[in-house]
């Protein structure tokens, strides 16, 4: 980040809400869900070294929301002490800044099968910075349901039931005003354990902690405190053990002294003096709670001036590299760019050379569609012709035909005719032949009628009764006079 780039502001509708709970009880896994990104991997805004990582997400366009992970007075890395003074700070300080805390969410695990000591010890450190007035702005959340079967969901609402009912658990803060809520795992149910808190704020306004009062308005020192009490009376009740565990490893150690077993002895010698290690820890932690917020904060505000130059020189060195990745990023666009004209105009190109030979496959489709027609069209014509030719031999025979048989009929009406002609002059002739053999049966009987006439004339012949009787040599004659006669007349 340029170093005359201006630092971000907070706007007046920006809220902070804190995430507590023992460790384990799901706190980042639950704020992975409402802002989407992913804790403890380079997104929080303050390092995990300090205890306290804040999480930024827009719930609007012109509304921020920031989400805390806070450690667990459990955390094995560090003592009670030295969380608390690290919660103390860091809300004293938006306290002091007028940053507006909208409330708190506390996890808890319903897969616990029942309230340890750290979880109590944990509960009553977060009662005590809270104050019984803030416990409204607080919501009670069970987490891991996701993790239970559907046989163990019965056993997970008795268990709810009993953090609700009990007052040395969760019954106290409900009856003062927190509300109780199950989250399932997902998205969708941590932001809307988030946005009751945000209804809340809104509706009721600003919170203000029971230690953000008694350091900042009461200025009372971190050990006069409500949280500060609770956790010397932890230190204490430690120291007392602590005490008396070494008491007891002294008079053993004398003991095996006493029966010359050095090697024993060593061993307690050992035990023992990491018992007052420890011991002397709890002093220390007893000690450094007598810390005014003064003090305190320039503890603090150091160790967050020297993370902010770092978080500052980090900004500036990703800033660098996010300028190197834009240049990169410009040069990549350009070659891109540049790829996409040359993929244009070869695109273009091929395009265009593509069009060209559609344009001749169209082509030849036409001229091949054309010859198939003219094919076609000529393959007609020769059929029209061969038909037409077949059709003009065939009407050629049939007249033809019709000739040959018009011939036939007139032959035949010819031979008809000559048949009836030669009919009629045979029956002419049959009746002329008739007619002659009846004249010559006339002439015959004429002449025979006559012979009498002639003989008698010719004197040959006698006249009797009923016949006549000729002379053969008159008849002779008479013949030969007939001949002549017949002949004439014929």
């Amino acid at each position: 980040m340029d170093l005359q780039t201006p630092e971000p502001t907070l706007r007046p509708d920006d809220i902070v809400i804190a995430v507590m709970g023992v460790t384990g009880a799901g706190k980042s896994t639950f704020i992975e869900r409402v802002t989407g990104q992913n804790v403890g991997v380079g997104h929080t805004l303050v390092s995990h070294t300090i205890g306290v990582s804040i999480y930024a997400y827009q719930l609007s366009a012109d509304r921020c929301v920031y989400l805390v992970d806070t450690p667990g007075f459990d955390d094995t890395s560090r003592t009670d002490t030295e969380v608390l003074k690290e919660v103390a700070f860091f809300l004293s300080q938006i306290y002091r800044k007028d940053v507006k805390l909208a409330g708190i969410i506390y996890l808890h695990r319903i897969t616990d099968n029942r309230v340890s000591g750290s979880a109590l010890k944990n509960l009553k450190m977060f009662q005590q910075l809270c104050g019984d007035e803030a416990f409204g702005h607080v919501i009670l959340a069970t987490s891991m349901w996701d993790t239970l079967d559907q046989s163990l969901k019965e056993l997970g609402a008795k268990r709810e039931k009993e953090l609700v009912t009990k007052a040395e658990f969760w019954g106290t803060m409900h009856k003062s005003g927190s509300q109780v809520a199950r989250w399932s795992g997902n998205e969708e149910s941590a932001k809307s354990i988030a946005g009751k808190i945000v209804d809340i704020h809104d509706k009721s306004g600003k919170l203000v902690l029971k230690i953000q009062d008694e350091l900042v308005n009461g200025n009372m020192t971190l050990d006069e405190t409500a949280a500060g009490k609770e956790v010397q009376r932890e230190i204490l009740a430690a120291k007392a053990g602590l005490q008396d565990e070494i008491q007891q490893l002294r008079e053993m150690q004398e003991e095996m002294i006493q029966h010359s077993n050095d090697k024993l002895a060593k061993e307690l010698a050992s035990q023992q003096e990491a018992f007052e290690r420890q011991l002397n820890d709890a002093n220390h932690a007893q000690e450094s709670l007598k810390i005014s917020l003064e003090s305190l904060l320039n503890q603090k505000s150091a160790e967050y001036e020297q993370l902010l130059t770092g978080a500052r020189d980090e900004q500036r060195r990703l800033a660098d590299a996010l300028a190197q990745k834009e240049a990169e990023y410009e040069r990549a666009r350009q070659a891109r760019s540049e790829d996409e004209k040359m993929f244009r105009e070869a695109r273009e190109h091929f395009t265009a050379e593509v069009e060209a030979l559609k344009r001749r496959i169209e082509e030849k489709e036409k001229a091949r569609a054309e010859a198939e027609r003219k094919q076609r069209a000529a393959e007609e014509k020769r059929r029209a012709e061969e038909e037409e030719r077949k059709a003009r031999e065939a009407e050629e025979q049939q007249r033809k035909l019709k000739e040959e048989l018009q011939s036939v009929l007139e032959l035949q009406e010819e031979l008809r005719r000559q048949q009836r002609e030669e009919q009629e002059a045979a029956a002419r002739r049959q009746r002329a032949i008739q007619a002659q053999m009846e004249s010559q049966r006339q002439r015959k009987q004429s002449k025979q009628e006559a012979m009498g006439l002639l003989g008698v004339i010719a004197g040959v012949g006698t006249a009797a009764v009923g016949f006549m009787t000729l002379n053969p040599g008159l008849v002779s004659v008479g013949a030969s006079i007939a001949g002549g006669s017949a002949s004439n007349m014929s």
